[in-house]
């Protein structure tokens, strides 16, 4: 029994050495890339989802992209989302900072101009990265800034005077993470550091690029790409 213990141990501290999953891609040519982080929604990781139907216009505009998965390691669903931000929190936070790690590391990278983009959930973390100044930009689309029962203050808590620029993407209509609810924790996240932008849309609502999400109800083709093409043009912006 004592063996096993050990083993269980031992095997256990193995596997969480090992990084959290996630997938990349690179543009066409040589590099050295900029890169971007794209942050999965509280639907979870889907490869063809995140890296082909999201990541195309940013690949194709000269990013490579990394996708992390976020949920896997921690067993988290769409059912179990809260426990990103309350249970698993702090572990996600470590495993972030380390998939940045490692996006600067590969040599086919330029490590002076990672960023990152978030949906959703992964607008959250998107947030995070920015305001801890671990990439030169980030973008939240539709992000989560506050759930019922509350973020314990997060992500606005991760907003220093001096954090890397976030530009905030919001539509009015969305009814996941509702104007009325949100506003004044993105406005105190503007507050807090200068280097925050935010534009709101009128049309279309949350995962304003899916067919399938609740129906379709918050999908707007204009919005998303008009939402895509500021983000990467902030990432330009931010290039150094």
């Amino acid at each position: 029994m004592k063996f096993l213990i050990i083993y269980l141990f031992l095997f256990t501290n193995l596997v969480f050495a090992e990084p959290i999953y996630h997938e990349k891609k690179y543009p066409k040519g040589n590099g050295p890339f900029p890169a971007v982080i794209l942050l999965h929604s509280s639907g979870g990781f889907k490869s063809d989802y995140i890296m082909d139907y999201i990541g195309k216009d940013y690949l194709n505009e000269g990013f490579a992209l990394y996708g992390p998965n976020f949920f896997e390691r921690h067993g988290i669903t769409s059912k179990t989302r809260k426990k990103t931000w309350t249970t698993f929190r702090e572990p996600i936070e470590k495993e972030l900072s380390e998939i940045v790690s490692i996006v600067k590391k590969d040599p086919k990278i330029d490590p002076k101009n990672v960023f990152a983009v978030g949906f959703s959930n992964g607008g959250y973390w998107a947030t995070y990265l920015a305001g801890t100044k671990q990439v030169n930009a980030a973008s939240s689309h539709y992000g989560v800034w506050t759930f019922k029962g509350g973020l314990n203050g997060y992500p606005v808590k991760y907003v220093n005077k001096d954090c890397n620029p976030l530009l905030v993407l919001h539509p009015k209509k969305d009814r996941v993470q509702k104007l009325e609810y949100v506003k004044s924790h993105i406005s105190k996240s503007e507050k807090k550091c200068s280097a925050v932008k935010i534009h709101y849309y009128d049309e279309g609502g949350h995962a304003w690029e899916s067919t399938k999400y609740q129906g379709g109800v918050g999908y707007n083709k204009k919005v998303w790409k008009d939402a895509t093409k500021r983000t990467i043009d902030f990432f330009n912006e931010n290039k150094k």
